[in-house]
């Protein structure tokens, strides 16, 4: 059993070679405590020289591991450092010197620390096997250059160390101190809570104030330890240059047994009691970790085979013939992987996010036809533009129905919009295809930088010339659809199906309006139905007393049978509300033709009016003219003195036209004023307020181009995926292994292919290497467990 911590040691030293101690956690001692606790001193006490650093602040600034190693035959103590192997130094200045040289090469001569160990080997026949790890002083505030968060670097240092499960935690605590504020059992407390492989040491016993003890610290009950507390006493400053360690140690007995105190317990106190449990315990948590030690040794033994087959030994590729049959494999085993994580069949250990051929689909589904689908074409065109397409659609006349060339021309410029998303897709395809190709890990080709790069090559080269004909279908499935506007397809809504859609609104929304003017249309009838009883009475009256009003009224009743005739073609409703009442044949929804009715009503009744006036008077003056010449004859002046005659006379003073005057004449009128019409703009856009008819012409041109342009959103949404698939993704596949077979299959450049990356054949040695010494381990323990 003596020989396990030198079985232990032997491993370390296999081990330290290659960097392997901390990966397999090897069991040792951590010794850990704040600054001012004598850690440093309770480790020279230990080891029996002084070999640690002194100062004041922190001295430790870097892990120092010592290994015990009893030697009987030794006739002097001496040191070896790990990096001066052979090397025996058996002056503890210099070995001090060493260490504080060592340190400052690599953590500088500042304050400053690092995690780098040092590693050393102390011989003695006066020592037990063990294995220390001093670790620098815990401290709270930073002193000269330190950082600021010197205190969690001094942390994060120590932590892996007291995490490995097999070490055993050595907590540094001064008499002096309340064990609840120690800084080493807060934290060992934190890694070990049950205190199952803590050791706790109370140090400076003789420095307590008179009257106080810690007997109940050492005796376990404050602050429960499953392997206990052990109270040591150590030399002060001013006792290092005068008294030497085993005269400390001698001191340090007649202590304990003499006080009144700590003489129940001084057969557990002192440095020789230390050393005991601290061999003893680790002896015993060597004996209980050995089981998963060997369980370590093995599985990294594994993994470096593993490691091995995957750098692979080419040494036999010698002959060409072997050369390019390992190339053709090489080849094939890329085009499979590029093919299989293409479809989907390409596993790897990381599954939390999409690759491959998923991720392509997600480009179609998620970026390319929601985009599509969600494009507006009315986010950029403006009923203004509608407008201005249908004026200059229509050109010198106004068509009487929706002019099909605006439609024509708004919804090629919005299937013109789908060109750019769509090579963006092929793009984005394309990018990701690259991604694939660096995504493929094949172990044997990565070890060969040129044979990789050159593959890379090829298959950009294989991408490029398969992304120039899918961009060019692309834009040819966007030229076929700009080519022909199949007003004829079967889910277009447009034609007499939305003229019946579009009138039918229109018709409900007249509706309405006249259920809102029923009441004032109630009252203006009555008013009519008033003025219609007047007017035919003072019609009657100028009938028979003038034969001028009864032409004016002959004239009316023409008017009016025409209307009536008007009307009865089309009923109130058709020509109030019908679609088409805003076409150019519809007299009573064209502006010009009722402007021209209402001027004729109101030139009609001023006529009237003026005609009735001249009645009146004519009666009156006849009235006078025949009691005055009674008996008289009569016949001679018919003409011009009978009612009739007269009358004739008026009405062709009154009411003949003007135009028939000479004075009207079109050279005479406004001789002294002549009008300048003004310049015609160089670019005219329409600002009025759109008219009824404006207003339904754009609302169907927006119905038709919705409609269209959903269609042709479907056939794009349906056609470029595909496209893509085709021309790029399949035909990247088809021609990949061709196209490397032909570009790398040649003799005179498999040398330079299969030159092996420098890196690669370092790894291999050093894995060859690491193998050597797990398997020197392996024996080790093989040969422990023969002799037990």
């Amino acid at each position: 059993m003596d020989k396990l911590i030198p079985l232990i040691n032997e491993i370390h030293d296999v081990l330290s070679k290659s960097q392997l101690s901390n990966q397999l956690r090897l069991p040792q001692i951590v010794v850990i405590g704040s600054q001012s606790t004598g850690k440093s001193s309770l480790l020279e006490s230990i080891v029996g020289q002084e070999i640690l650093p002194r100062g004041k602040g922190i001295v430790t600034r870097r892990p120092i591991e010592i290994q015990l190693k009893n030697q009987q035959n030794a006739e002097q103590d001496y040191v070896e450092f790990s990096e001066r192997r052979g090397e025996k130094i058996t002056d503890m200045d210099q070995v001090r010197k060493m260490i504080d040289e060592d340190t400052e090469k690599i953590a500088g001569k500042n304050k400053a620390i690092s995690n780098v160990p040092l590693r050393l080997k102390f011989y003695s026949k006066n020592v037990v096997d063990l294995i220390l790890v001093d670790l620098p002083g815990m401290t709270k505030n930073p002193v000269g250059d330190q950082p600021q968060d010197i205190e969690q670097q001094i942390l994060n240092l120590i932590e892996p160390y007291i995490k490995n499960p097999n070490s055993i935690i050595m907590a540094v605590s001064k008499g002096s101190d309340d064990l609840a504020n120690s800084e080493s059992l807060k934290l060992s407390r934190k890694i070990d809570p049950q205190g199952n492989r803590t050791i706790g040491v109370i140090t400076q016993l003789d420095l307590i104030d008179e009257g106080a003890d810690v007997l109940n610290d050492l005796q376990n009950k404050t602050y429960p330890l499953k392997l206990g507390y052990v109270g040591v006493i150590m030399r002060g400053q001013k006792d290092i240059k005068i008294k030497s360690i085993k005269e400390q140690i001698a001191d340090e007995k007649a202590y304990f047994e003499n006080h009144s105190i700590y003489k129940r317990v001084s057969n557990k106190m002192g440095i020789p009691y230390l050393i005991k449990l601290l061999n003893l315990s680790l002896m015993n948590h060597i004996k209980k970790t050995l089981p998963n030690i060997r369980e370590n040794i093995v599985q990294m033994l594994n993994d470096r085979e593993n490691d091995l087959k995957q750098y692979g030994d080419y040494s036999s590729l010698e002959d060409k013939k072997d050369r390019g049959i390992f190339v053709l494999r090489l080849i094939s085993q890329f085009t499979k992987s590029y093919n299989s994580l293409i479809q989907g069949h390409y596993i790897q250990t990381n599954n939390d996010e999409l690759q491959g051929g998923s991720r392509i689909q997600y480009i179609f589904n998620n970026i390319f036809r929601k985009s599509i689908t969600e494009l507006n074409p009315f986010d950029i065109l403006k009923d203004e533009d509608i407008r201005t397409a249908i004026k200059n659609a229509d050109g010198l006349r106004q068509s009487l129905f929706v002019a099909e060339g605006a439609f024509e021309n708004l919804v090629k410029q919005q299937i013109s919009r789908l060109l750019n998303p769509s090579i963006q897709c092929s793009h984005l395809v394309y990018e990701e295809l690259r991604r694939i190709i660096n995504l493929i890990n094949v172990p044997e080709i990565q070890r060969f930088d040129n044979f990789n790069n050159r593959i890379f090559q090829v298959m950009e080269d294989v991408l490029e010339r398969s992304l120039k004909p899918t961009d060019q279908m692309i834009k040819n499935l966007i030229e076929v659809e700009l080519g022909y506007i199949n007003t004829n397809h079967p889910d277009f809504i447009g034609g007499i199906e939305l003229v019946q859609n579009q009138s039918e609104q229109m018709c409900k929304e007249e509706e309405q309006k006249r259920n809102q003017q029923k009441p004032q249309a109630a009252q203006y009838a009555n008013k009519n139905e008033r003025g219609q009883e007047t007017d035919s009475d003072a019609k009657s009256v100028i009938s028979n007393k003038s034969q001028a009003i009864g032409g004016i009224e002959r004239n009316q009743k023409r008017q009016q049978s025409q209307n009536v005739q008007a009307t009865s073609q089309s009923t109130p409703t058709d020509q109030d509300s019908s679609f088409w009442s805003w076409l150019p044949f519809s007299s009573k929804q064209n502006k010009q033709t009722e402007l021209l009715d209402s001027k004729l009503k109101i030139m009609n009744m001023k006529k009237l009016a003026e005609v009735k006036q001249t009645v009146q008077y004519i009666d009156i003056k006849f009235t006078q003219k025949k009691k005055e010449n009674q008996g008289k004859d009569f016949s001679d002046s018919y003409s011009q003195n009978s009612p009739k005659g007269y009358t004739r006379r008026v009405y062709r003073e009154f009411m003949a036209p003007q135009s028939y005057n000479d004075d009207y004449s079109i050279n005479n009128i406004n001789q002294g004023y002549q009008g300048n019409l003004p310049q015609v703009p160089t670019n005219i856009r329409l600002e009025d307020k759109p008219s009824k008819r404006e207003m339904s012409e754009a609302e169907m041109i927006k119905n038709l181009i919705v409609s269209y342009f959903n269609i042709v959103k479907k056939n794009i949404n349906d056609s470029v995926p595909k496209t893509i698939v085709s021309f790029l993704v399949n035909r990247s596949v088809n021609i990949a292994e061709r196209e490397l077979v032909s570009n790398l299959y040649k003799e005179d450049i498999f040398d330079d292919l299969l030159a092996e990356n420098s890196y690669i054949a370092k790894q291999r040695e050093e894995t060859k290497a690491q193998m050597i010494l797990l398997r020197s381990c392996l024996n080790v323990l093989n040969d422990l467990d023969a002799k037990f």
